[in-house]
């Protein structure tokens, strides 16, 4: 059965951030006669805003299909399934015609596999967004597999895991996922390990999608300058007519805890070393997301991340660094990467812990000081919190941005929305972050990659 309801316009901040939920999707008011959410009787799900700033139109299709629904022997099928739907024939057109076509209406196109979603995407002038919109529906559900192609994107790919494996930053975060996730989906690499790939024929590859690629796992999500009569006209007429499948249930086990911290040094042929930190993080639905995305901001993004003041202060212990807090539907990961000498890996790893030991008594709010004392001490959640509402209004400005985050926040979202994205943010706390910190970092396992150059280039 269809549903339809009306968008407030707080709730697309919060699609943007991927930070929104379904429920307050569906419960809205009807004051924004410019969008619209319904559901196929096919069971694909679409989200639909009309946006007017600029003459350009962001379509999203995102699957629930990623390297999740693989097994050890179809490692790899996700990523591999995506280049022979992107890069394939249609049901009309050769795989370069079609190419040449999009060129020729000025289209951008791209495609993007993960542990949890597959995502297609096209950004495209507001006059071909009906065209647009059909070449997506013939791209994804229409291709076709030929045997001769597939082994040409075999070999592209085994190309890329062989580029792939020479970047630490690549290599460092796979190895410290292999570690944080044993056991789990999510240990295994995106990319598969090339055996797989490999090995794979077109029978095993349909087989693969056919229960998983099918409209009641998909969400589309367009938002651009077009009538929303007439988007709303086409994606019920010609998506609509995708026939309603079977589709496996998508279910993933959350992952266990860490039982034990691990830590490993490898050589690679590079010129400086990299130390990777791995901890586990909530997953996309849990109540602390929030709260560790803006700790996470604090101490290793933003403009001024306390972590500086560890290891860039008087001894240097590193040229660069980066943090990161990635959420998935059944895990997270939070991951620090610093790049540095070789010499004073130990002395980073000793600093590292040291700090995150401190952090679930630190002050980063000026509320935790006493009044006569708050003009004269950083605030460190006020600055993060006024960055965060900057980058969402940033975010908002480009249709494509928009198109997939909503797209993706539909499949992976579980709950319901209590306000407005950064009216949450606001309610964020310095005792929130001191919690936070408590229960995932201060003093916590982890998974440990020393990544040095090898020895020949170390003389």
């Amino acid at each position: 059965m269809e549903t339809s309801r009306r968008i407030r316009n707080v709730v697309w901040c919060a699609l943007a951030t991927m930070l929104a939920c379904r429920g307050a999707v569906l419960a809205a008011e009807d004051n924004l006669p410019t969008s619209a959410y319904f559901t196929l009787e096919n069971g694909l799900q679409v989200l639909l805003q009309e946006k007017h700033d600029l003459p350009l139109t962001g379509l999203a299709l995102a699957i629930d299909l990623g390297t999740k629904d693989e097994t050890e022997q179809t490692s790899g099928y996700a990523h591999l399934l995506e280049h022979m739907i992107l890069f394939g024939a249609g049901s009309e057109l050769d795989g370069e015609t079609r190419l040449a076509e999009l060129r020729r209406h000025g289209i951008a196109h791209n495609a993007h596999t993960d542990h949890d979603l597959m995502t297609f995407e096209i950004s495209c002038p507001s006059a071909d967004s009906i065209w647009a919109l059909e070449r997506l529906r013939q791209t994804v559900f229409f291709s076709r597999m030929d045997p001769l192609h597939l082994e040409s994107e075999k070999r592209i790919i085994q190309e890329e895991i062989l580029q792939l494996r020479d970047n630490p930053s690549h290599l460092g975060r796979l190895l410290v996922m292999e570690r944080l996730f044993a056991g789990h989906a999510y240990s295994q690499p995106v990319y598969g390990d090339g055996s797989s790939i490999q090995a794979a024929t077109v029978e095993q590859l349909q087989a693969f999608c056919d229960r998983r690629l099918v409209p009641g796992r998909c969400t589309l999500s367009v938002i651009g300058a077009f009538s929303l009569t007439e988007m709303e006209k086409e994606v019920r007429r010609s998506w609509g007519e995708l026939e309603k499948k079977p589709a496996l249930e998508a279910t993933v086990l959350l992952a266990e805890d860490l039982k034990k911290s691990s830590e490993q040094q490898i050589e690679l042929d590079i010129q400086e070393s990299h130390l990777f930190f791995g901890w586990r993080a909530p997953d996309f639905n849990h109540e602390h997301r929030l709260a560790l995305n803006l700790l996470v901001h604090i101490l290793g993004r933003g403009l001024n991340p306390l972590l500086n003041q560890a290891l860039r202060g008087g001894r240097q212990l590193a040229q660069q660094f980066d943090m990161s807090y990635l959420p998935w539907r059944s895990g997270g990961m939070i991951l620090l990467h610093l790049t540095l000498r070789e010499k004073d890996i130990r002395s980073a790893k000793n600093e590292v812990a040291r700090f995150l030991r401190q952090l679930g008594s630190f002050n980063f709010s000026r509320e935790d000081f006493r009044p006569q004392d708050r003009m004269y001490v950083l605030d460190f959640l006020r600055g993060a919190k006024n960055q965060m509402a900057y980058g969402t209004e940033n975010f908002r400005e480009a249709v494509l941005n928009m198109s997939v985050a909503s797209a993706r926040f539909l499949l992976l979202n579980r709950n319901p929305l209590n306000g407005a994205y950064l009216e949450n943010v606001e309610k964020v706390s310095s005792s929130d972050l001191r919690r936070v910190a408590r229960k995932y970092l201060s003093g916590k396992k982890w998974a440990l990659l020393a990544i040095t150059p090898q020895a020949e280039k170390k003389k």
